[in-house]
């Protein structure tokens, strides 16, 4: 296993490099308003609320209040009795006036349940009780919310849908048909033309952490055109925003360490079910939460995933990139994209392999393909 994570790194430092941002990225940049404060105070509201399990009075006030304090959207309930559990997914849809059957949709998504158990508390009294599911919950929520704010100003031309999934976070770790089961039924109730109009789905989950460090997580594997085209995007956008170590961001500062490259991590989360029907979907979440912490530890799944651990910083991170990406249209297929009149002056961002780089990917396309294999096998529910 450990040979095919280093040829996943090797394969990701041929198709993946740095971007220069232009002058216009750098102007959008400046007009961002994603204010990270604002969405670490609703971390401790969610909080407050106690925990969210499915069907609880708790689950509803967390679902009422996103509705209240969000009414541009056009909110829907979708109720789901599945593995046992009385479940509700929350969608919102934000539609332009002009809106066709085949207007584009992006939908940025994060499940607002909290664990029903602390499993890996270190107080053996407290492993059966919920935990107060400060990031693993509240902060893709967090997130959702503050770009909720947002998005209605932005007069996008495309269809914005707000998906919470309830039931990602109470699964048994002896099956995995038992997690993501809100996203499972919300999957299989898309048609396919709304499936083959939606440009992308973007899960938050666990981005919260002091700490934070997103890399690419999958599925999708390496092969697929789609998550490829929604990775670049991330790459090209983190860049101008300060997120990649040793790029000079917008105002001329050497970037984070934030977003990163250089490896991969396998997580079976709320976006999987969507790949699997045909929506393109990534999972932006950090999996190591706390100083330090390595896979799968540190604060997650114990009553230590508390408001104090969650980072207003790290949420504005995320959130910051996904308004750029939305004021950009970078989360767009190229091909419903408006043609500009004439070309820049400042530096042209490509989104297209060198020759040398074509090449290098076509002689270890076979190495791609075994590569993945091995690496699936070490995909790790997001439990």
């Amino acid at each position: 296993m450990r040979t095919m994570a280093l040829l996943a790194t090797f394969l990701l430092s041929t198709v993946a490099f740095p971007m220069t941002a232009s002058a216009d990225v750098c102007s959008t940049v400046d007009v961002l308003e994603f204010d990270g404060n604002n969405a670490n105070e609703s971390v401790t509201t969610q909080v407050e609320f106690g925990p969210r399990i499915p069907g609880s009075n708790a689950s509803m006030d967390l679902r009422n209040w996103f509705m209240e304090t969000r009414p541009e959207f056009d909110w829907r309930l979708d109720p789901h009795h599945r593995g046992g559990y009385n479940l509700t997914n929350l969608e919102g849809k934000l539609i332009p006036s002009d809106s066709t059957e085949e207007t584009p949709v992006i939908v940025l998504a994060a499940h607002y349940d909290s664990r029903h158990r602390a499993e890996r508390d270190s107080n053996p009294d407290m492993t059966e009780q919920p935990i107060p599911g400060a990031n693993d919950g509240g902060s893709g929520v967090a997130v959702l919310w503050e770009l909720a704010r947002i998005i209605p100003s932005l007069n996008l031309d495309h269809e914005i849908w707000i998906l919470l999934t309830d039931a990602e976070d109470q699964g048994s770790n002896n099956d995995p048909s038992t997690w993501a089961l809100g996203a499972r039924a919300w999957a299989e109730n898309q048609t396919q033309d709304d499936i083959n109009r939606t440009d992308g789905f973007l899960l938050v989950d666990m981005i919260g952490d002091a700490d934070l460090k997103i890399y690419r997580t999958f599925p999708p594997s390496l092969n697929n055109e789609e998550g490829n085209r929604l990775w670049m995007a991330v790459e090209n956008l983190s860049g101008p925003l300060g997120l990649l170590d040793g790029v000079e961001d917008c105002s001329g500062s050497i970037g984070q360490d934030i977003i990163n490259f250089s490896s991969m991590d396998g997580v079976n989360d709320d976006h999987v079910p969507m790949n699997e029907v045909g929506i393109p979907a990534i999972d932006f979440i950090d999996i190591r939460y706390g100083e330090n912490a390595t896979a799968w530890q540190g604060y997650w799944h114990t009553h230590e995933d508390t408001p104090d651990k969650v980072s207003a910083e790290s949420l504005a991170h995320i959130g910051r990139l996904l308004e750029l990406g939305l004021r950009e249209g970078s989360w767009l297929r190229a091909d419903v994209l408006e043609p500009t009149a004439e070309a820049p002056e400042t530096t042209e961002v490509s989104t297209t392999f060198s020759p040398i780089v074509s090449g290098v990917v076509l002689t270890v396309v076979v190495m791609i393909s075994l590569a993945f294999l091995g690496l699936h096998q070490s995909v790790r529910l997001k439990r």
